[in-house]
Parts: structure tokens; C-alpha cells; sequence
């Protein structure tokens, strides 16, 4: 399974300390939570302290990719995006409170289901949407709205997506 490959290399990575920590975000994490979903790649975020660092650990971890297209680095044949924890609080909250989760026999970290949805619900492509509804009904609405009332802009758009996408007050 390749997937497993790519998660196995990320491990590998990381025992060798080329990569800090991650945690598995986007539609492989929900997949984990809802079953399998579509998606052409896997995306983790990678933690890291400032810009300087994720560019050495990219290019780190590019010397062990199979191959680069566009900013997707290939291993097992898995493109893997990575999003360090300087692009968003967001993600660098969803990587200190991730859960240990399994893929076949690999050890992994996965972002919570309150995480999950306000990172589709930023997206908000359709995929996105109905990612976020799905991840709904197992996320826990105490946690949702602090996570919304710390993370949302000053628009509170995220709290406005999920308005829409619930038809309820959060």
C-alpha cells in the first residue's frame, strides 16, 4: 500500500530526527476518522520554529524524496505536502494536540476531528464542505468553539462556514 510506504518514510524521517515531529492533516486524517476518502496526496504538518528551518528541513527531506513536482515530495509514490506550523497557528495547534492513530501497522499522529474542520472549512472547496460535514458528527462542539473563538479572523468567516454548512448555530 503506498500510503503506508509514505508514512513509513516520514516515520523513518523522523526517528532520524531530519523531521522534528508531524501530523497527518486533510483527507487521509479524516479518512481515518470517516473512512476512506479521495485525495491525490497526503498532508502533514511539520513542526518547526521559524521560515529558515522548514527551508533546511525541506530541502533535508527533499534529498530522501523519490522525486519533487511543484512543492509535493514523492515517497512510496505518495506526493506529500508539507505544511510547516509557522504558515498557521492553526496547524501548529493541530500538531501539539494531535492523536495517535494507525495506518495498517504504521504509527502515525493525526489531527483532531475539531481541527480538521476549521482546516476544510478555511479551504472551503466542495470536497472541503462535505469533509467538514462529515467530520461534524464526530467532533465535539465544546472544543469546535474554542477552537473557532482562538483561530477565526476578525470576520469570524470559519464561524460563518460552518453556519452555512450546519444550518445551526455552533
Amino acid at each position: 500500500m503506498p500510503l503506508v510506504t509514505a508514512l513509513r518514510a516520514l516515520n523513518q524521517l523522523k526517528r532520524r530526527r531530519v523531521i522534528r515531529d508531524y501530523a497527518v492533516i486533510g483527507a487521509v486524517a479524516a479518512g481515518l476518522y470517516v473512512g476512506p476518502l479521495a485525495t491525490a496526496d497526503l498532508d502533514i504538518t511539520v513542526l518547526v520554529d521559524s521560515d529558515e528551518e522548514y527551508l533546511r528541513l525541506f530541502g533535508r527531506v527533499r534529498a530522501e524524496a523519490e522525486r519533487m513536482e511543484g512543492m509535493h515530495l514523492y515517497f512510496g509514490g505518495v506526493p506529500v505536502q508539507m505544511l510547516p506550523t509557522t504558515t498557521k497557528p492553526l496547524y501548529a495547534d493541530a500538531l501539539r494536540t494531535a492523536r495517535p492513530a494507525r495506518a495498517g501497522t504504521v504509527r502515525l499522529r493525526v489531527a483532531r476531528p475539531e481541527h480538521l474542520v476549521l482546516l476544510a472549512l478555511d479551504a472551503f472547496r466542495p470536497k472541503d464542505r462535505a469533509r467538514a460535514a462529515a467530520l461534524l458528527e464526530l467532533a465535539d462542539r465544546r472544543r469546535l468553539r474554542r477552537l473557532l473563538r482562538r483561530f477565526d479572523d476578525e470576520k469570524e468567516t470559519l464561524a460563518a462556514r460552518l453556519r452555512w454548512l450546519s444550518g445551526a448555530p455552533v
